[in-house]
């Protein structure tokens, strides 16, 4: 399966931000178009369904795939990397439809391909024109798929994900991760000439600084059991001088948390915080609130099949309780029976300059090998 290969190594050397994936759309569409698969694609944005036949309506099982990349920190040329593995996981979707177009052509008729763009929640003021442009409609992939219509077919959906556990071979399943709602803090002061006079002016980085404390304090009043984290980063304004005494400073951050019960309680947290914070410095701020992902839980006879897959082919099997990491998947398994298969063959540097791909024919070959076997145990059980 040197093609395999091949073709993760091209995804990787392609990585592209959410909703731009047009290079990334191109290599993987004409994969499965080479192969005689009906391509659907999605309306001003990349992506894409690839059937056997053109009605992906009938079909009872969607085998999904990320497509985006993350920005690689501190490079002078803006450009994108997959550290978080979303070119294993593409891998894995064109792998599997050649695997079982070979050797069980029959089970074709059971399932949808699809690649979606924009896991990432990110890239906020990017996605906020297309939604000006009226492109999208809200900020991710899954959840635009969601609200044009396309996951109300399917009845099961399979999505993958690069893993971090330390075996060589292996496949996990994870039965719960954290939703989060994104929050956006902008502190407002006066400039003034930070030399001369800076007792004329009012420091919103000083405002903004004292929330990150109240923020770092907050932390432990957190319940262990709801799995709460927020991380804030604070953003000067791109023109701001060293001379100037800061007039507008943003703290954004995600709240997440196990429950949007916890999510919501924490949000409102931070908003007093803020707002004790400016107004102790003398400062302003605005709050903005935007929705992010719903915490994702995996259907339980889906996530039995996974383990007696795994049993079945004598590969070790990791059930994971919980993940504190997020993702749109969230939102599908909240109206579809939903899992997640981790995969092996990473370093687990997630969203690091330094993730890699350690073990080509684990995170490459062996994905679609194991989907191959799971989807005919998914096809075979009594759900279908």
């Amino acid at each position: 399966m040197k093609e395999l290969k091949s073709l993760g190594k091209l995804l990787w050397k392609n990585a592209e931000p959410g909703f731009f994936e047009n290079n990334t759309h191109k290599i993987l569409s004409n994969k499965f178009s080479s192969m005689g698969f009906h391509i659907q694609t999605f309306e001003n944005i990349p992506g894409f369904i690839a059937t056997i036949d053109a009605n992906y309506k009938s079909k009872p099982i969607a085998l999904i795939s990320d497509m985006d990349a993350l920005p690689l920190p501190g490079d002078p040329e803006n450009r994108y990397i997959h550290s978080c593995g979303h070119h294993v996981q593409m891998t894995a979707l064109y792998g599997t439809a050649h695997l079982l177009k070979k050797n069980n052509p029959e089970l074709l008729k059971y399932v949808a391909f699809i690649a979606i763009p924009a896991e990432e929640y990110i890239d906020f003021e990017k996605r906020n024109l297309l939604i000006d442009a009226k492109q999208i409609s809200v900020m991710s992939g899954k959840l635009e798929l969601i609200t044009r219509g396309f996951f109300d077919s399917p009845k099961f959906v399979i999505s993958t994900h690069s893993a971090a556990f330390k075996s060589k071979l292996y496949i996990s399943s994870v039965l719960n991760m954290s939703g989060f709602t994104v929050m956006n803090f902008s502190f407002i002061g006066k400039a003034s000439h930070a030399g001369a006079a800076p007792h004329l002016g009012l420091n919103a980085q000083n405002a903004a600084s004292l929330f990150l404390q109240a923020c770092a304090f907050l932390r432990e009043s957190f319940k262990e059991q709801k799995h709460i984290r927020i991380h804030p980063i604070l953003k000067l304004d791109s023109n701001q001088s060293v001379n100037l005494i800061p007039e507008h400073v943003t703290v954004e951050t995600y709240v997440r948390a196990a429950d949007l019960e916890s999510v919501n309680k924490v949000v409102k947290q931070l908003e007093k915080a803020s707002k004790g914070c400016a107004s102790a410095i003398g400062a302003k701020v605005e709050v903005s609130i935007l929705d992010g992902y719903q915490p994702f839980k995996a259907d339980l006879p889906l996530h039995k099949l996974i383990k007696e897959t795994a049993k079945n082919m004598n590969i070790e099997f990791i059930e994971e309780q919980y993940s504190s990491a997020s993702s749109d998947v969230g939102n599908i398994s909240q109206m579809k029976p939903t899992v997640m298969l981790g995969l092996p063959g990473a370093n687990g540097k997630f969203h690091n300059p330094d993730f890699r791909i350690t073990d080509e024919e684990a995170a490459y070959i062996f994905p679609s090998e194991f989907l191959v076997k799971y989807i005919r145990m998914v096809a075979d059980s009594t759900c279908i």
